[in-house]
């Protein structure tokens, strides 16, 4: 979660620490929250603790998963955190029975374009933040895709505006993700191989079809 905070609030070299750092999954109860709930890991388990640090020993032993203890931060105490193999990412696939991809040149991988065209068609307002890093139904580990790459520029960029609620007189800042100037000239230049691809995404001819808002008299970029 901080790895996001950290790129919606514009620090982008923390948004940019290797996967090493942030993939890891804590397992356990955050033992300083009332009822000790647990953490997404434990409940995506089932729940249970009898016999969880042999089962995942076992996993390392088989080069499945990678465990090691790890401080939560701010919070005083540590807890196991679980962490996929490329080995286990792979055996993982297969047991969900998931096809390898084999793409032709040019067309990214579907969830990638998904995002891009999600993107493009929200324009300059950009995608809301739903919870949990999720952007147009997108989850964040495909954003992070786009986000990091090694050439090219960053193809999103995080813009956030103060929403007031009268009712409840209150306000709060909202975060929502956009493609950046090279994320619209990425999207053009991938469009073609892309939309044969992936018939059934909602992606436009970006020669026929101009993002939203763009030609909007005064129109102004969040800031």
């Amino acid at each position: 979660m901080r790895h996001k905070q950290a790129f919606q609030r514009g620090h982008w070299q923390e948004a940019r620490r290797p996967a090493a750092e942030w993939r890891p999954m804590p397992f356990g109860r955050w033992l300083d929250i009332p009822g000790l709930p647990p953490t997404p890991l434990r409940q995506a388990c089932g729940g249970a603790d009898e016999g969880s640090g042999s089962t995942w020993a076992a996993l390392q032993r088989r080069g499945f998963v990678q465990v090691c203890d790890r401080t939560i931060e701010g919070r005083g105490y540590s807890l196991p955190h679980v962490t996929l193999s490329i080995r286990g990412r792979k055996f993982a696939r297969e047991l969900a029975g998931t096809p390898v991809e084999r793409r032709a040149p040019g067309v990214l991988a579907q969830s990638t374009w998904k995002a891009l065209a999600a993107a493009w068609n929200a324009g300059e307002t950009g995608l809301i933040d739903t919870g949990g890093g999720w952007h147009g139904g997108i989850g964040w580990d495909t954003w992070l895709v786009l986000r990091n790459r090694t050439s090219g520029g960053d193809l999103t960029e995080s813009v956030r505006r103060l929403e007031k609620y009268p009712k409840m007189r209150t306000e709060r800042w909202v975060y929502y993700l956009r493609l950046s100037d090279a994320g619209r000239t990425y999207y053009m230049q991938r469009w073609e191989a892309n939309s044969a691809a992936y018939p059934e995404i909602d992606a436009p001819n970006p020669i026929t079809v101009l993002m939203p808002s763009i030609l909007l008299p005064g129109k102004t970029r969040l800031r």
